[in-house]
């Protein structure tokens, strides 16, 4: 008991005290249900995770942190896009949800921008599609903290040398031998103007006395958002979203497992770029709920994905896995964007007021806004590779693990918003554990071309070629089963294709992230681990953006360093916990010193997130899991292109409170393993802004929220 109340005062110590110059990360969630006397009670903590070093480790072990949304987490809290999913792990922003930028979908992470989910931690999601994918498909999502152009190479490498920050890994739900099982769940949420019904269907059938199985999932939704019945989009057509994952895998025998992964989503969405900001609230003539879009303005999503696979357990020792991957994807949006002066005169008096010059400001609902917009994008990944694992123990009780990995991956996206790219790539890396002691060392070759491409009269992309080389290492000690102290230093380099200077060439020089990072685990208990680290990034050759001539500049250098902390798992046997705790210290280091803009709040310095069920064990409740979520964000500055304008655009600090409580039907006399739900999120009604592009292109949070649904299995 002594080490539980100290350890759990060192959490909360730690919470509040976060000393500026520290950072801390996590190893977090797992994905399933722990079964246990009477309801099943969700699981937070991941047992094992892939992403960090592309073999399965307990995440206490690992040497680098990792960050992982489970089944069951994504399940209670009914996301409707994978922006909204990764809203509850503070140090990641999700950014503006428009398409009319050259990287939309992805996140930023340790305040670095530009990160692409992908599937497996190997194959790009798609441009765009990060907007619209659907996390009832995921089995779980890994966030991989840190650069890790080590192991997966520089991501985005046709468009943007991306992922300073991290990683986000997708997997997919997908056939399995172990059982036969039928889930249906159904639910609907309701709130100020906005109602949304959502259903999802999980079928996995076993054959060959369990030699093989097929799995199909099938999800279902109808949203209609606030913004389409307030304001200028008032009356338009609800978002209306479908996807299909059918899936099957084969053994043969003990050596060989084989399968393949296929999925396919359709998304028709109102398009919502969102308002202007001004000290915190809505600006330029715009309420919390309103759009400057019209009311036939939309966004068309399809995305479709193959995914062959074969395990080879070739000895007891040695694993090979050979993979090949098709994603296409497409979008269309027509909309328009909020009116917006980003300079001289108008953009002074926005600041100092809120409001455009009054020509601008009708009043009466008919904003105006700049030019209607169209545009278009399609989107290839291929993607190949065979990796090799050989663990091996050795003498005196240490144990090597030796990954090897080839690979290959081409990429074109059309619509003006990137040139045909391949990468091949080498990846070496060899973890040696020994007692309590592990070290990670890993280095990857990449090898970048670009086809050639004509952009304007004059401004060419002729056939460019570019190699790159990232390391990393890491050392993790376990002088007691319960404490673990860890460190790593990791470096991706990327060559910056695809952008263009005056000249319409792209530099020499390639963009590199360098990160430090140390930490410490500890247990209080079996299954709960809290996580406390400190990192420092720096990035440098960064494209930056020149206003004045539309090209870009290769001069940029940023700094983020800050703290994170996590307590994941279980605190008793009938109570679980995910917390997670981000402080953030971002400087632009092109801004001379003791200019404004240096060093801003452009990220909330701080962030918490507090998620909990416990499972009511005895009493006339007794099953009854309850659960509660909490969410908190520091103020922060909105921005132009990334740089700091004015003190006034802003966003101020908000507070999320969500409830939640499912009750077995069978307590009632219903049928076995079905299970009502009801919750409410924002319980407070917190106005706020949940993220944003631009300083005039801000997205208003969800309003207060009552959802009610069922799930089922069978």
């Amino acid at each position: 008991m002594e080490r539980i109340f100290f350890l759990g005062a060192a959490f909360f110590a730690a919470m509040g005290g976060f000393a500026a110059e520290s950072s801390a990360t996590n190893g977090v969630a797992y994905l399933g249900t722990v079964t246990v006397e009477g309801t099943a009670l969700s699981t937070y903590r991941a047992e094992t995770v892939n992403g960090g070093t592309y073999t399965d480790t307990p995440p206490e072990k690992l040497p680098v942190v990792v960050d992982t949304l489970t089944e069951d987490f994504i399940e209670e809290h009914n996301p409707t896009d994978l922006h909204d999913l990764l809203r509850y792990v503070p140090g990641v922003e999700t950014g503006g949800k428009s398409l009319l930028i050259r990287q939309p979908g992805t996140f930023s992470i340790r305040g670095f921008g530009g990160t692409e989910p992908a599937f497996d931690g190997v194959l790009p999601i798609g441009r765009g599609a990060g907007l619209f994918m659907d996390p009832f498909l995921m089995e779980r999502v890994e966030i991989v903290k840190g650069p890790l152009g080590a192991l997966g190479g520089g991501q985005g490498a046709s468009q943007n040398a991306a992922g300073a920050g991290g990683a986000v890994n997708l997997y997919l739900k997908s056939a399995t031998t172990a059982k036969d099982e039928t889930n249906l769940e159904g639910h609907l949420s309701v709130g100020r103007h906005t109602r949304r019904e959502r259903g999802g269907l999980d079928v996995n059938q076993t054959f060959l006395d369990g030699k093989g199985a097929v799995r199909v999932l099938a999800t279902a939704d109808c949203y209609t958002p606030a913004y389409i019945e307030e304001g200028s989009q008032k009356g338009a057509r609800p978002r209306e979203s479908f996807a299909v994952a059918p899936s099957f895998v084969f053994e043969p025998g003990e050596a060989v497992r084989f399968g393949l992964k296929t999925l396919f989503q359709y998304t028709d969405q109102p398009s919502y770029i969102g308002v202007p900001v001004w000290r915190g609230r809505p600006a330029g003539g715009y309420g919390w709920h309103e759009s400057s879009c019209r009311r036939g303005d939309r966004s068309a999503y399809q995305g479709f994905l193959v995914n062959p696979w074969l395990d080879w357990q070739v000895t007891d020792a040695w694993l090979l896995k050979f993979g090949a991957a098709m994603l296409v994807s497409s979008w269309a949006q027509t909309t328009r964007e909020p009116y917006a002066a980003t300079r001289g005169d108008e953009f002074d008096h926005f600041c100092e007021t809120g409001l455009w010059f009054p020509v601008h400001n009708t009043g009466d609902g008919r904003y105006t806004t700049t030019q209607f917009s169209e545009s278009s994008s399609l989107s290839r990944n291929y993607n190949t590779f065979v990796r090799s694992i050989y663990t091996k123990e050795m003498g005196w009780g240490a144990t090597n693990a030796l990954v090897n990995q080839a690979d290959f991956n081409y990429r074109e996206a059309g619509g003006g918003f990137g040139t045909p790219t391949a990468r091949y790539g080498t990846l070496f890396q060899d973890s040696v554990s020994w007692r309590g002691l592990s070290l990670l060392g890993g280095v990857r070759y990449d090898h970048f071309e670009q086809q050639a491409y004509t952009a304007g009269t004059g401004t060419r992309y002729r056939h460019q070629t570019a190699d790159a080389v990232s390391p990393r290492a890491g050392v993790a000690v376990q002088p007691l089963d319960w404490v673990v102290l860890f460190g790593n230093y990791s470096q991706t380099r990327t060559p910056t294709l695809g952008y263009r200077n005056a000249d319409g060439s792209s530099p020499d020089s390639p963009w590199i992230a360098e990160q430090y990072e140390a930490g410490v685990r500890v247990s209080p208990a079996e299954r709960l681990w809290l996580t406390v680290s400190a990192y420092r990034i720096e990035q440098e050759n960064v494209p930056t953006a020149d206003t004045a001539t539309g090209f870009y500049t290769y001069d940029g250098r940023s700094r983020s360093r800050g703290a994170e902390v996590s307590l994941t798992g279980d605190i008793a046997e009938n109570w679980t916990v995910l917390a997670l705790y981000a402080f953030t210290q971002y400087k632009d280091c092109t801004v001379p010193p003791g200019q404004k803009g240096r060093d801003f709040a452009r990220y909330p310095a701080h962030a918490f997130s507090l998620n909990t069920s416990y499972r009511i064990a005895k009493g006339p409740l007794a099953d009854i899991v309850l659960g509660a979520g909490y969410r908190f964000r520091s103020m922060s500055y909105a921005t132009l292109r990334g740089k700091f304008q004015d003190e006034n655009l802003r966003f101020d600090p908000s507070h999320l409170v969500d409830i939640r409580v499912a009750v077995p039907l069978a307590k009632f006399g219903g049928p076995e393993d079905w299970t009502l739900t009801l919750g409410v999120r924002n319980l407070l009604g917190e106005t706020y802004f949940e993220s944003a592009r631009h300083f005039y292109e801000c997205l208003a949070g969800e309003a207060r929220t009552f959802e009610i649904g069922v799930r089922a299995r069978f």
